[in-house]
């Protein structure tokens, strides 16, 4: 005998958003439930899951009976499934206030017991089209139909996406073009879980500051284009980008083998090798122009005129006088920008880099704006610092500058970081619960934390970039 599903029907209030950025209501139960795209204050009727996955149940809105004051209309026609930004329905300057609220709510202890300067957020400049960088993934369903775009809300299947405006929106015309070469093709779409497929990622980039533009197709070693299916891709993105061809076109072979390393094979398509990037920055008095080369692999800030805000923002801190005859370290450097920037306050600046084409990349950007004050050197913090400590000659660092990855410093970075004992300690990061698990190590051990300050790299997102300045005391 068929029984009916049983659907569990609720009126509720979002009363909070949770530091991923998800709406949270509770029920008379005091029971957790999380509700794709809804604002706080919001009053709906929501369908629930009958069963709990970690203590949380999950709803989606029926019917909005009274919309938030916060709620706006998002400007995206794919918002309702794309998990490219969560936050697109809501007013901008409570999208800053909930980013606010988090740090803190992260901070309240410091907050409450230290004279800790708490700065209020910085705003975007932008807060559509702010992107320099955009990652789509190909992907089909057992039809075959195929998709090209981003990854939908709370799932793991990618939808079509036809104008995305978390960028120019040639980004998007070279998108549909791709999509438009693709369905001419029997190209399988790469399938991660059972390592078969062919079309992986498309890659866009542009210089912000120069309007340079790179696209970069990566793609399994399980097929290569021939020659005619290459000019054919090129023309569909030269088609996208009427008038204008200034662009560099890359074909990315990525090659896995079970026990091997990844490795890939990069072949340029057409035009410069790189795209060039300039940064503007206003710090301590003194303008700075600084011009970059990004190649295909090149890490570089996703948000240039925001970059240029964080770094001026960061070395503002800073006392002119005090550091021009000092020594600067800058740790996880990515390919030296901040590094390069304090190059222009400082005697010399030490930098050390995991990835070795960032590190290539930051030496020919030294070259490129004639800094010779600066050393880059290729290696993992946590082994190369001892070495570094370890040589009687090593004159420790008046500034140590660490913009680590989410994970945050690990154990034997902040080890090696206290040896040094540095005068000032700039961390820069975009986890701001791992940034205060290493606050709290540093200040057990002679350092006081004197400055919090958000920035404001993603809106639409819940994502913040925060800067902490600690002293020694």
């Amino acid at each position: 005998m068929n029984r009916e599903k049983k659907v569990i029907i609720k009126e509720l209030t979002i009363e909070k958003f949770s530091q991923k950025g998800k709406a949270i209501a509770y029920d008379e139960k005091k029971n957790k439930i999380v509700i794709t795209n809804a604002v706080i204050e919001d009053v709906i009727l929501a369908e629930l899951n009958k069963k709990k996955n970690k203590g949380i149940i999950k709803g989606r809105i029926l019917e909005i009976l009274k919309p938030s004051t916060y709620r706006e209309d998002p400007k995206c026609k794919h918002f309702d499934i794309c998990g490219g930004c969560i936050w697109q329905n809501i007013k901008y300057l409570y999208q800053l206030e909930q980013k606010q609220n988090f740090l803190i709510d992260t901070f309240q202890d410091f907050i409450k017991k230290t004279n800790v300067e708490m700065h209020p957020i910085i705003k975007s400049k932008n807060i559509f089209e702010y992107r320099n960088k955009m990652e789509f993934s190909f992907s089909q369903n057992r039809k075959k139909t195929k998709f090209l775009g981003l990854i939908m809300k709370g799932g793991r299947f990618v939808i079509d996406i036809q104008r995305c405006f978390l960028a120019n929106i040639w980004f998007s015309k070279v998108l549909v073009e791709v999509k438009n070469w693709w369905e001419k093709y029997d190209f399988d779409a790469f399938n991660y879980y059972n390592g078969e497929g062919f079309l992986k990622n498309l890659t866009i980039k542009e210089g912000k500051n120069t309007q340079d533009k790179m696209v970069i197709l990566t793609v399994s070693d399980s097929y290569t284009l021939n020659d005619e299916e290459k000019k054919d891709f090129i023309d569909h993105v030269l088609k996208s980008i009427i008038p204008d061809k200034k662009i560099s076109i890359f074909f990315n072979t990525q090659i896995s083998k079970k026990g091997v390393k990844t490795t890939f094979n990069l072949q340029k398509l057409y035009g410069n090798d790189f795209i060039k990037e300039d940064l503007n920055i206003n710090a301590l008095g003194k303008k700075i122009k600084l011009s970059f080369q990004i190649g295909p692999n090149s890490f570089f800030q996703p948000n240039t005129h925001m970059a240029e805000i964080l770094y001026t923002t960061a070395i503002n801190y800073l006392e002119k006088q005090d550091i021009k005859d000092k020594t600067a370290l800058d740790l996880y450097s990515g390919t030296g920008t901040i590094a390069m920037i304090l190059s222009k306050f400082v005697k010399k600046v030490l930098a050390i880099e995991l990835s070795e084409n960032a590190c290539s990349m930051a030496k020919d950007n030294m070259k490129l704006n004639n800094i010779k004050n600066f050393e880059m050197i290729n290696g993992d913090v946590s082994k190369i610092l001892p070495t570094l400590l370890s040589n009687k000659n090593f004159e420790k660092p008046h500034i140590v500058v660490v913009d680590p990855p989410r994970s945050g410093l690990s154990d034997e970075a902040i080890e090696n970081i206290l040896k040094i004992y540095p005068e000032i300690i700039i961390y820069i990061s975009c986890n701001i619960n791992t940034q205060l698990d290493n606050i709290k190590v540093l200040t057990e051990k002679n350092y006081q934390l004197k400055v919090l300050h958000p920035i404001d790299q993603f809106p639409h997102t819940f994502h913040i970039e925060n800067i902490a300045i600690l002293k020694k005391t």
